[in-house]
């Protein structure tokens, strides 16, 4: 085995009987993981040392796993498994029910943004009034798509501590993501004031006058002040543009800092867009990542993890788990998405769903308690870490979670870095339209990092999960297997949100496996960085 990367593991492998791929991945790796564990106790920091295959120069990459990680890993440097991406894919699409390249054109070049794109925007409003958010679509009052708050400055040079603020908000014609996906009724913008950086934010709280969403070029929102009616602003929505203000209405706020440091952050975002072509939709500004992220340099790429934390259904007795994630998609051509095999049993998913039951509610959108829209027709709730843990067949399943992300288990809590595990389904003809998982509410750098989404149970038609903006904008479209999941990153290596991690829930338009109604169930992990 390489001192400078455990791995040289085969890309791919030729389809089988789940219960068999599970019983002979898992010999295999369990016959190495013994030796393996041994190496990693004197080995010293996990280092990824890709092939000069992959024309990357200079020294070798220091991954942040936490220094008392116990899993096994063997990384796919891509000296032997490095393919053209049609063809790895390929090969993956034999190990899944549906993968799909729904614009896939000849060659290899990204293709061209045009009106109608999709496109993450942030907006921020120094107006003293709370305003509506409306996107414009020909109607006199538009459609009520979230509010941003008002600001009004106090003294230029007060410091102020800057309160806990877990959750960005996100809404607009597609929503953000954020902990805003909850029940229970919307808060009124007009609640209590918060003051940080020197400013009174009256407004719901934690929304800091300003707010982000996705939306698509040409579409237009319009800002009505909730107070008087009167609507004050409006912006059509430019490709090349992501960062729209909402001037103020007074001197005092104009010759304020904070207003400042608003025309400062449009000069970088556009600075930045020239110089990356991507949009800065994260805070700003905001240092690298803290948090572990796996390598993707190439589609088919493949990472094995060998957890000893197993099912507690495994008739194998081993007690370990071996687990592959393959890259799907890997930067700049698209967002890090891995597919995660094998991740949970079906007993597993089948108490997923069953805990799932008692809790899910119709899903809203927005900030506070949020609201129902067309965007987001599903269900949602969620499950308590302690819930989870306490139970006979889970639980083993979030020290898992923690080895497959090379994270500590430790900060997979609501009151670390961590939400509690959403669960959600999707009846028939519900759907999830195109989101983003972050959001900029002003409120410190803290965003969502990572999404492990875990499928509990598939339709036999439609409810794949979809990347828009993968392979160069061709897009990407993958329903994989019961027990299986997808890990994709919400953040990029220099600390600015993917655009690029742009994806929906398609809509579920069969039955599920083994009958008993037209559902797809599945529960996801959001992971913040550096904490919630």
């Amino acid at each position: 085995e390489s001192t400078r990367n455990r791995q040289q593991v085969p890309a791919h492998h030729s389809a089988m009987p789940t219960r068999r791929r599970r019983a002979v991945f898992g010999a295999v790796a369990a016959a190495v993981a013994g030796a393996a564990r041994a190496w990693n106790a004197t080995r010293g920091p996990l280092e990824y040392c890709p092939s000069p295959r992959l024309g990357r120069d200079g020294p070798c990459e220091r991954l942040r796993v936490p220094a008392t990680y116990g899993a096994a890993v063997f990384l796919d440097d891509g000296a032997t498994s490095a393919t053209e991406w049609r063809a790895a894919l390929a090969a993956i699409k034999r190990r899944v029910p549906e993968l799909v390249i729904p614009r896939d054109r000849p060659g290899d070049a990204p293709l061209p943004a045009a009106r109608g794109s999709s496109m993450g925007v942030k907006f921020r409003n120094f107006r003293r009034a709370a305003l509506e958010i409306r996107w414009d679509d020909g109607t006199a009052d538009g459609v009520y798509s979230g509010v941003v708050a008002c600001a009004t400055p106090s003294a230029p040079q007060a410091t102020t501590t800057t309160p806990r603020a877990p959750d960005p908000s996100s809404e607009g014609v597609r929503s953000v993501g954020g902990r805003n996906e909850t029940n229970g009724p919307p808060r009124s913008a007009g609640g209590p004031q918060t003051k940080q950086k020197g400013w009174w934010w009256c407004s719901a709280p934690r929304s800091m006058g300003r707010t982000a969403t996705m939306t698509y070029a040409g579409h237009a929102f319009f800002f009505v002040d909730q107070s008087t009616r009167e609507r004050v602003a409006r912006f059509e929505m430019v490709l090349g543009r992501h960062l729209y203000v909402v001037e103020p209405d007074d001197e005092a706020t104009r010759a304020s800092a904070a207003y400042a440091d608003a025309l400062a952050e449009v000069e970088f975002t556009q600075a930045y867009l020239d110089r990356t072509g991507t949009p800065w939709l994260s805070y700003y500004p905001r240092a690298p990542p803290a948090l572990h992220m796996w390598p993707a340099d190439f589609v088919g790429q493949a990472h094995v993890v060998y957890t000893p934390h197993g099912p507690r259904d495994d008739d194998r007795g081993s007690g370990g788990l071996a687990v592959r994630l393959t890259a799907l998609s890997h930067a700049p051509a698209g967002p890090r998405v891995f597919l995660v095999e094998q991740l949970l049993t079906r007993a597993e998913c089948g108490r997923f769903v069953e805990l799932g039951e008692g809790v899910v509610r119709q899903s809203r959108v927005g900030q506070g308690g949020g609201f129902e829209s067309k965007t987001r027709t599903s269900a949602n709730g969620w499950l308590a870490r302690r819930t989870v843990e306490a139970d006979a067949t889970l639980g083993p399943v979030y020290a898992r979670f923690a080895d497959v992300l090379g994270l500590d288990p430790a900060i997979l809590d609501s009151r670390r870095n961590a939400e509690e595990l959403q669960i959600v389904r999707y009846d028939r003809g519900q759907e999830y339209a195109p989101h983003h998982d972050f959001g900029d509410d002003g409120s410190g750098p803290a965003q969502r990092f990572l999404t492990l989404l875990v499928y509990l149970a598939l339709p036999m038609r439609g409810g794949a999960t979809s990347f828009p903006k993968a392979l160069g904008g061709r897009g990407l479209e993958v329903k994989p297997a019961v027990g299986d999941a997808v890990l994709f990153y919400n953040a990029l290596p220099d600390g600015n949100a993917d655009d690029r991690a742009l994806h929906a829930g398609m809509p579920v338009l069969g039955r599920p496996e083994g009958g008993g109604g037209d559902h797809k169930w599945v529960t996801n992990l959001w992971v913040w960085d550096p904490h919630r």
